[in-house]
């Protein structure tokens, strides 16, 4: 056990609100640089990081600063519960650190069925990542430290290669990095992407012009935590890693992987794309805890400008899309899957489902190809599919095409391809209130929308497209058999 952490760590009993903390502590410093991962200065932090993360595995897991503190603020491990995991290190169910486990341990923002909190999705991990990255500037003594980010999104050799720091098991410099229960080859230097189709790391997100989702169109928070976060949580690592949401805060990587998802959010404020403004968001407070285990609660709108945070990041994105227009709030639903069994069954092999036309009283739907042939200005259609659900983490992406002919392989359906969803945070925890307590189901916050308008007007012209098109839903690989995934609801919306 390493010399900083033999004694005992008490955190003080009294909160602080993190504008006095951020005056107190850290309004005369200089802002500092967050590298790229594969830069030397990036690596130059990957072995400081490393170092640390040795340390803090090395300490009592009652210490705010120790690997399983952090670890369980995203949230407790999934083989247990919180109520468990606070008897075990703490059994007198007393003391200042106790206090602190009940009040930051999981608060992951947005991985339960709880309404509301999506938007919170990239604040909250902006603070974890925050006070992790003074935890390791105080555990390894380097107060320069910032944390490197992992992008994964560049093209050529590097595209979805996990840096090698993270890779080297038995050396003595960075072996804590290592985690062992990653995907297949992954740990290899695979690409995580590898023999997927589409762009499943393209930084699409960046498009989007409103924060929050408006009817069918996803919104920057929502399009980035469902697609590229969540992809490369499932394409990294497995059930008990970074493929779920109990394990994933346990592999260092996991941080490198937020400090780029952090960036990206920076990257789309840069270019003028603006946060929420309403009260509700920005008086949201968190609880966390700062290198010195002093109580801070953190408040949503000190944590949108990184400057004032006292960091910037050693490169951007660049603009992506034009934003002239408002977004139009209103829907009309043209599709909706109909199945006598309810919610769509996925399983080890292809699923094929068929859209049948839907209308409401008084509304004319001829059908797909009338609908796509009719569609007028900027007006789109998207592919929604809400209320997954699952037992426990299948363990492998699906992929959807639309009107795939029947025994096609898919990788000859790439003119089909429409995109691909996960079950990163659809799966049962002990301690989620959930209206059915032996199944998981994502927030109802939390949908997957695809923009099906010009794969739709390309399937047309190729006389392709039937007023009832079916829906094709493939395993990456063979899922768990005992995770039962479902998808709720699937529907075509012209917005």
């Amino acid at each position: 056990m390493s010399k900083v952490s033999r004694r005992v760590f008490l955190a003080s009993t009294a909160a602080i609100p993190f504008s006095l903390w951020l005056e107190k502590n850290a309004s005369a410093k200089a802002v500092m640089t967050r590298y790229n991962a594969l830069s030397a200065q990036g690596q130059a932090m990957l072995k400081i990081y490393a170092g640390a993360v040795k340390q803090m595995r090395g300490m009592n897991s009652g210490d705010p600063r120790s690997w399983v503190f952090q670890w369980y603020t995203h949230r407790v491990r999934g083989d247990s519960n919180k109520a468990a995991q606070l008897l075990s290190i703490y059994p007198a169910q007393s003391g200042a650190n106790f206090n602190l486990a009940k009040a930051m341990w999981n608060t992951c923002q947005n991985h339960s069925n709880a309404p509301g909190q999506e938007q919170f999705f990239l604040p909250w991990h902006r603070m974890y990542v925050y006070f992790l990255e003074r935890i390791v500037r105080k555990v390894s003594g380097q107060p320069t430290f910032t944390l490197p980010y992992w992008n994964y999104s560049v093209t050529g050799a590097n595209h979805g290669v996990i840096p090698k720091q993270f890779r080297m098991q038995n050396d003595a410099t960075f072996g804590p990095l290592f985690i062992s229960n990653r995907n297949p080859g992954v740990n290899t230097g695979q690409a995580i992407d590898a023999g997927q189709p589409g762009n499943l790391l393209s930084t699409n997100s960046l498009a989007q012009c409103g924060y929050n989702s408006a009817g069918a169109v996803q919104g920057f928070c929502l399009a980035l935590d469902s697609g590229l976060h969540g992809n490369v949580h499932g394409l990294t690592g497995n059930a008990q890693n970074m493929g779920s949401v109990a394990w994933a805060a346990n592999d260092p990587v996991f941080w490198a992987h937020h400090c780029n998802i952090d960036r990206l959010w920076a990257s789309w404020n840069k270019v003028g794309r603006k946060n929420p403004s309403d009260a509700g968001y920005l008086s949201k407070t968190f609880t966390f805890a700062d290198e010195a285990g002093v109580q801070v609660i953190a408040k949503v709108k000190d944590f949108l400008d990184i400057t004032t945070l006292g960091y910037t990041y050693e490169a951007f994105e660049p603009r992506q899309g034009l934003c002239l227009t408002a977004v139009n709030p209103n829907l009309r639903l043209i599709r909706r899957a109909i199945f006598p069994s309810g919610p769509i069954q996925l399983s080890s092999q292809p699923v094929r489902v068929n859209l049948e036309p839907f209308a409401a009283p008084n509304e004319r739907n001829p059908g797909l190809r009338t609908n796509v042939r009719e569609l007028k200005g900027d007006t789109r259609l998207y592919l929604v599919l809400r209320n997954l659900q699952a037992d426990i983490h299948p363990g492998v992406l699906y992929h959807l095409y639309l009107e795939l002919p029947a025994n096609t392989p898919t990788e000859k359906g790439q003119s089909h391809f429409v995109g691909t969803i996960h079950f990163f945070d659809a799966i049962p925890h002990n301690d989620d209130e959930r209206m059915d307590m032996t199944h998981g189901m994502t927030s109802p916050d939390k949908f997957f929308s695809f923009d099906i308008t010009d794969l739709t007007r390309s399937l047309q012209s190729r006389q392709l497209l039937s007023d009832r098109p079916t829906l094709t839903i493939v395993p990456a690989g063979r899922p768990a058999n005992e995770a039962k995934p479902v998808i709720g609801e699937t529907s075509i919306v012209e917005q």
